[in-house]
This record gives C-alpha cells, structure tokens and sequence, in this order.
C-alpha cells in the first residue's frame, strides 16, 4: 500500500484499467460487472494469473487464456498504457495551468449612470 494522496492516484489508475475489461465484456453483449467480479475471484486462486475473458463462452465466462494459446504482445500493452498515460497527464498539467492564473479581460469602466435593473 501507499501512504499519503498517492494511493488516490493509484486507485483511480486502477479503476481505469477496469473500465477497459467492463467496456470490453458490455461490447461483446455481456454484463460488465460481472465478468470483472468472475475475473477477481479467479484472479485470487493460487497460479491462475492468465485468466481473461471468454468472449466465446456462454454469458460472463472467464477462462484460461495461455491454456487456449490467445497470447497478447507485452510492447502493445507497454505502449497503450504509456501513450494513454501520458495523454491524462498533459490534459490535466493543462487544466491546473488553467486554474492558476486569475481570470483575465478588461476592467468594467466606471459608469456613474448605469442603470441598474430593481
């Protein structure tokens, strides 16, 4: 675990890893939840870390993806991941760069026959 706000940053990193498997599962016609529920239990048994998603099965099926010779490249992943990171972090250095500075424009003049509504 990390102390401090990091472990925010972490959590919602992860949760945005998640997302992918949900919107991946809800795609293919399935319920996105429940495929990442299934994926978490099989994910907590002893040497079952190439457990996936079974698109080919039956509703919410998880199987085990080395077993059935589907292999993903690691520089694909590598790289998605990497790219999309850096994406977030440049859109949110701009958005802070954004609520820095003080709102700008001109100056109201002032006007003593402004006609205010009552």
């Amino acid at each position: 675990t990390c102390p401090g706000l990091e472990q925010y940053a972490i959590k919602a990193f992860g949760d945005g890893l998640e997302s992918v498997v949900r919107a991946l599962a809800e795609n293919a016609g399935n319920k996105g939840t429940e495929v990442v529920s299934k994926l978490y239990a099989a994910h907590q048994e002893e040497g079952s870390r190439n457990i996936g998603f079974d698109n080919e099965g039956e509703g919410a099926s998880v199987k085990d993806v080395a077993a059935a010779n589907i292999f993903d490249t690691y520089l694909l992943k590598y790289w998605a991941i990497k790219l999309a990171t850096n994406a977030v972090n440049t859109i949110l250095r701009v958005d802070q760069i954004i609520m820095s500075k003080p709102a700008g424009g001109p100056k109201p003049k002032d006007n003593p026959n402004w006609d205010e509504d009552r």
